[in-house]
């Protein structure tokens, strides 16, 4: 599935233990966001305890992929998983900040995060 500019949604996921990075790389946006949605749901039926949505390499995120990421947070908790936002691109930044939900997600900063350049 691609994007308005036909970029893919890649994701990639890394395990250390009961912990998961996913990463995210591409576009997340109406076409793509269920990828996202089925990776969180299958990690939560494994068992996961903790997953990390790594995205310093996502470069447009919509209003469909933000709402994934909060319903992710509401399934990860549900399923007694902690789900957390590692690095972030300026665009993904610049969403959270302009739609108001910085504080309504965890969030783990890291060297080369966004957030320290806007």
């Amino acid at each position: 599935m691609t994007g308005d500019s036909g970029e893919l949604l890649r994701i990639t996921t890394v395990s250390d233990g009961d912990t998961w990075a996913v990463s995210l790389a591409g576009e997340l946006d109406l076409s793509s966001a269920d990828q996202l949605d089925t990776t969180i749901a299958e990690l939560c039926a494994d068992g996961a305890e903790r997953i990390v949505v790594e995205m310093g390499e996502l470069h447009f995120m919509d209003s469909t992929g933000l709402r994934s990421l909060l319903v992710a947070a509401e399934l990860c908790e549900v399923n007694d998983c902690e789900l957390m936002i590692g690095s972030t691109s300026l665009q993904v930044e610049r969403l959270f900040s302009v739609s108001g939900v910085e504080g309504e997600l965890p969030r783990r900063a890291q060297a080369g995060d966004a957030r320290g350049n806007l």
